[in-house]
């Protein structure tokens, strides 16, 4: 039992030096604790372990900016003995004040410890001297005196700064529930300020809140360094002389790519030589009363903007129609003070009697430098189901107009069509063209003596040309020659039909085509199964009247259903998934037709899939 305690024992003794010696493989440190907004924060990573593993630096991002590292090497040997390390020294710039924690950083198979560290406003004489060289100020526009959730205020970010700037990066305010966006390149110009001249940087955003109440909009943050002038007093120079070491290594990041993004990240002024001090400032916190959606909107679809607009590709090329053939629409709305991603679906009415297929919407949003436009554009094919006169509904659009403070509709007229019939179903209609030629009189009406006379010489000359004997000798003498030219056409494809080509050529077309077919369903592609399936049929029938899967459904003594299912889910607002396994075993039993006289074609569609 004693011998058991103490492997025990001897076994915890191990493993805690393992995790000692675990934890002792790699550490971070800082070389203080506390520093002043704006002061270089230096993060040292080491290890003794000799690999290629580098520090996964992505935990860091939450709380800091890495602006740049550097990695070194060594190897001492004392006494025969040898010992390795490897630093990282990484440069820090925090997001924000207060007291705040580096977390742990893995390097390979371990973590560093984490480390705490506090950031704290700079001291007042430093501040007040520092806001003589560079100050920020950060403003928000309205249209009026009342905000609604969505409305687009702009936002605007300006830097003022003279020849003591060396280094400065402006941080963007982070927004909960609103939008921000950028609008345009920023701005450079000079102005004077009591008396003195100043650089400005000006970047310029767009903020759209998606929720009513208060908009808190955070102070925008400038840090950087600035040169040590001769104005400076004793005591804060001297302060600048213990941070002297940290200056130097600051300056070995000037050339870093963050420096060189102009206000976007960084940025380097012409003067970027000499002694400096790290400075800090803010701009003003501004709050914004967002209003909910006013109760004098009646529209459908909020949509506050400035301006709105749709545009009709038909208004410059209006179509043709043709029944069974596909037109395509664009509509395209335009929102000014709204982003493309604000902007929900918009749902078009439908015209009757033809069918509506909507693609996808697709938004982007543009800017003039000044404001926003949101763009979404959405097309839709329509195929006309039955021929004459069609009326596409006018379209009307709500929207909330944000400077004036009232709702407006945008309008855009009806459209009234003619559909042109498809001749290529003529024959189906069974339109007699002596029967619509007829004109049907009122059974009191009584014809005159000169329409009698008129039908009696029509009637008389009508007998005198079928019953000319010299009419019907030509008349038998063209049938007999009709007759016999079927004759020798009937036996000439029999001598060209021979076993060696056209036959086998046509029994090569089916099998290439009823493979295309099977394949197509093997692919569960609906678009490309309907395709082949038409020119299948046709082959398989030797039937080019085939022009859509509703002729073949009608044709088919067996699986008319599966085939109006795949139309059906081509065509109709079924959008549950359609597999191709029965439409494979039909295509494998082949396809049987009635025996009885063929369905007239009613589904309307004409081929959208030509052979």
């Amino acid at each position: 039992m004693t011998n058991f305690i103490q492997k025990i024992l001897l076994s915890l003794i191990l493993s805690s030096l393992a995790m000692h010696s675990a934890s002792a493989e790699v550490k971070a440190f800082l070389n203080k604790s506390s520093f002043f907004a704006g002061d270089p924060i230096t993060l040292n990573i080491e290890t003794d372990k000799k690999d290629n593993a580098q520090p996964d630096l992505n935990p860091l991002l939450k709380d800091f900016t890495i602006i740049g590292n550097s990695t070194n090497s060594q190897i001492r040997i004392m006494n025969g003995k040898s010992s390795f390390k490897k630093s990282w020294v990484i440069e820090l710039q925090p997001k924000s004040k207060g007291n705040l924690t580096i977390p742990a950083i893995t390097v390979g198979q371990f973590k560093t410890n984490p480390v705490d560290l506090s950031i704290t406003s700079l001291p007042p004489e430093v501040a007040a001297e520092t806001s003589k060289h560079v100050f920020i100020e950060s403003t928000i526009g309205t249209s009026g005196d009342t905000t609604f959730v969505q409305q687009q205020l702009p936002y605007t970010i300006k830097l003022f700064y003279d020849s003591t700037l060396q280094t400065a990066q402006v941080q963007t305010p982070e927004l909960e529930n609103a939008i921000i966006e950028k609008l345009g390149t920023d701005k450079r110009y000079e102005v004077i300020r009591a008396g003195k001249r100043f650089n400005v940087v000006e970047k310029r955003f767009v903020i759209s809140p998606e929720k009513s109440g208060t908009l808190f909009i955070p102070p925008a943050t400038v840090t950087g360094r600035i040169a040590l002038s001769g104005g400076d007093s004793p005591k804060l120079r001297q302060r600048m002389d213990e941070t002297d070491m940290l200056n130097r290594f600051f300056n070995d990041f000037r050339n870093d790519p963050f420096f060189k993004d102009t206000f976007g990240g960084g940025f380097l002024s012409s003067r970027s030589r000499g002694p400096s001090r790290p400075f800090s400032l803010d701009s003003e916190k501004i709050i914004v009363e967002v209003m909910p959606v006013p109760d004098a909107f009646t529209g459908s679809t909020w949509l506050p903007a400035e301006d709105l607009i749709i545009k009709d590709s038909w208004a410059t090329n209006p179509p043709n129609l043709k029944m069974g053939e596909p037109v395509t629409r664009s509509l395209t709305l335009q929102a000014k003070g709204l982003a493309g991603s604000q902007i929900p679906d918009i749902q078009y009415p439908k015209p009757d009697h033809i069918k509506s297929y909507p693609e996808k919407a697709k938004s982007e949003t543009r800017t003039d430098g000044n404001t926003v436009y949101g763009i979404q554009q959405t097309d839709i094919s329509y195929i006309p189901d039955t021929s004459g006169k069609v009326s596409f509904p006018k379209i009307m659009i709500d929207w909330w107009d944000v400077k004036n403070k009232k709702q407006r509709t945008f309008t855009l007229p009806e459209w009234n069509l003619n559909v042109a019939p498809d001749l290529s179903y003529s024959a189906d209609k069974n339109v007699s063209t002596e029967d619509s030629s007829k004109k049907i009189a009122p059974e009191n009406a009584k014809p005159s003596v000169d329409t009698l006379n008129d039908n009696t010489e029509l009637a008389s000359n009508i007998q005198e040309k079928y019953w000319d004997w010299k009419t019907l000798i030509a008349l038998a003498i063209l049938l007999l020659l009709f007759a016999f030219a079927i004759y020798r056409f009937k036996n000439s494809s029999k001598k060209l039909a021979s076993p060696s080509t056209p036959i086998k050529n046509k029994a090569q077309n089916l099998s290439v085509l009823h493979s295309d077919c099977l394949q197509a369903c093997k692919n569960n592609d609906k678009q490309l199964i309907a395709t082949k399936l038409i020119s299948y049929a046709q082959a398989y029938w030797a039937d080019d009247s085939i022009h859509s899967l509703g002729n073949i459904a009608s044709r088919l003594e067996t699986g008319a259903e599966i085939i109006q299912e795949l139309d059906q889910s081509l065509y109709g607002d079924d959008t549950k998934n359609w597999n191709a396994q029965a439409l494979t075993k039909l295509l494998e039993d082949g396809l049987q037709k009635k025996q009885k006289n063929e369905q007239k074609n009613t589904d309307g569609l004409t081929p959208l899939y030509p052979a």
